[in-house]
């Protein structure tokens, strides 16, 4: 209407519409429609009146221009509107697409999440079923374990008792060999016990009287004392403390019996030990000191019953000592020698006091020795073996004075020799070695790495002479070994490392004949072990 308006005011103030369409104004449809309708009125209008001639036929000119500016107002604006309808519609379509692959993705991802918790749930299924079947195992392990402590406590009781009984028995024997020794001496019985009359003793023998009532006496001028004689004792076991077997360090241990040679589970250690050392300190305590875990060198101990197979805990050391040695000095007195505290070769010394029970420093040897061997030559000497300094293996040995508690340098060995093992054996005049002084004691050592492989030869240090030669050589490379004494002429060799496997099989030295032979195998793979008989 408002257009259409204008238009009329235009002609009436005599100019055309055309020439002044006045401001521009917004088109819509609606005001395009108004247009259309008013146009169709006017014409109608000119119908009825056609007095009107010329004048209407003017206005019908106009109102048709009109309705055409209206039209293409109108189509303008449906193109401007069509055309954002299509950018709205193409946006929604992209926006529907995106969602469309986020939840494609959603989905995959939901269903990837699926197959991994279904594979998860199998894999859990799987490890459990597998523990159940460790743990079944370990069970039987375990039971089977306790049966062969249960059974070797039973041998142990049975061989204790044998053993209280057999220094009775010698006993009485060389009571009765001075008596028949000296028939012409009347034995003197003590008093209040009934004799026999002189001539019953001529005619008919007396009645048996027990040894141990008798007071043997003789005259002055052939006055003798009788004592029983020592029996040395001779070890029953040997106990192996662990090792490493390529993948752990064990806390394991194994009893090897020495009737019937053959090895049975021990006890367990609280710790892992590759690289300790051992020594017996009485009947019920075999001391484990130091060695490697697995993460770093230790400066525990731990104290063994080889009777009860008890394991509880030991003093500390005042440092970390993996590889070290251990001589026990005197009845009173432990030393441990030498080491790795994991930074560095040691050449320090520690005495453990085994009264108090407790660790204090001791006298520092000449060279860093980490990997060495020790043993004891007499109740004044304490030889020192080989080793490493931490930049090559040592031929060197140094002597500790065990009265003044200093170290001076020993005899020089004939190979380098780290990781070597030792003992020290008192063999009969019958079974020395050429070249060495009838029942002297020889100090072995065995093995070891002299830095490029390692060693299956020996070395015997005659102590009355303080020099070195050569030995017989073992049927297997060893280094990491561990030794024990069997007995004057025995000795065992346990375990080791031969440059590729780590070692379960045994040695043993017949001395009279400098010889070694097979001996039983072990449980277990064990290098860098420790042996001591009990």
């Amino acid at each position: 209407k408002g257009a259409h308006s204008r238009c009329g005011r235009g002609v009436a103030r005599g100019r055309s519409c055309m020439a002044d369409p006045g401001p521009p104004q917004r088109v819509d449809m609606a005001t395009a429609g108004a247009a259309v309708a008013a146009a169709a009125a006017a014409a109608a209008m000119a119908g009825s009146n056609g007095a009107e001639g010329p004048r209407d036929a003017r206005w019908q000119e106009v109102a048709s221009a009109d309705d055409d500016e209206a039209h293409s107002k109108a189509r303008a604006a449906a193109k401007v509107h069509l055309q954002a309808l299509r950018e709205h519609m193409e946006q929604a379509f992209q926006a529907f697409a995106r969602l469309e692959s986020v939840v494609f993705q959603s989905a995959e991802s939901v269903k990837a999440d699926r197959r991994a918790l279904n594979e998860e749930k199998k894999q859990a299924a799987a490890d459990r079923q597998k523990a159940e079947a460790e743990l079944a195992a370990q069970r039987d392990a375990l039971r089977r374990e306790k049966e062969e402590l249960q059974r070797a406590k039973e041998q142990i009781e049975s061989e204790r008792k044998q053993l209280q009984s057999q220094p009775q028995l010698q006993s009485n024997q060389l009571l009765q060999q001075p008596q028949l020794q000296q028939p012409q001496p009347q034995p003197q019985l003590q008093p209040g016990l009934r004799t026999q009359p002189p001539q019953a003793a001529v005619a008919a023998p007396a009645d048996p009287v027990p040894l141990q009532t008798v007071s043997l006496q003789t005259a002055p001028s052939e006055s003798r004392s009788v004592t029983p004689a020592k029996v040395p004792s001779l070890p029953r076991h040997v106990l192996v403390f662990g090792g490493f077997d390529g993948t752990a360090d064990h806390r394991s241990t194994e009893i090897l019996d020495l009737n019937s040679m053959r090895f049975a589970v021990g006890p367990t250690m609280g710790e892992g030990r590759s690289g300790c050392a051992v020594a017996t300190l009485d009947e019920h305590r075999v001391l484990v000191a130091g060695g490697f875990d697995g993460n770093r060198s230790l400066d525990s101990t731990e104290l063994v019953d080889p009777v009860t197979l008890k394991v509880v805990p030991g003093p500390r050391m005042g440092t970390r000592r993996n590889a070290c040695a251990a001589v026990r000095i005197n009845a009173n007195r432990l030393l441990v020698v030498g080491g790795s505290d994991d930074a560095s070769e040691l050449d320090s010394t520690e005495i453990l006091d085994l009264e108090t029970m407790t660790f204090s420093a001791g006298p520092r040897m000449g060279t860093r020795r980490n990997a060495c061997a020790a043993s004891l030559l007499d109740s004044n000497r304490l030889l020192v073996i080989g080793g490493s300094d931490g930049c090559s293996d040592l031929d060197s040995t140094e002597l500790l004075d065990l009265n003044a508690m200093t170290f001076t340098a020993g005899p020089r060995m004939g190979t380098r020799r780290n990781f070597c093992a030792t003992a020290l054996l008192h063999p009969s005049s019958g079974a020395a070695l050429p070249g060495t002084a009838p029942g002297g004691g020889l100090l072995l050592v065995l093995g070891g790495s002299d830095g490029s492989s390692s060693l299956d030869s020996t070395e015997v240090l005659d102590v009355s002479k303080m020099a070195f030669m050569p030995g017989p050589s073992m049927g297997t490379w060893r280094s990491g070994c561990a030794a024990a004494v069997l007995g004057p002429e025995q000795l065992l060799v346990v375990g080791g490392f031969d440059g590729s496997n780590h070692l379960d099989n045994t040695e043993v030295l017949d001395v009279k004949r400098m010889s070694f032979a097979a001996g039983p195998r072990l449980g277990t793979w064990r290098s860098g072990c420790a042996a001591a008989p009990s």
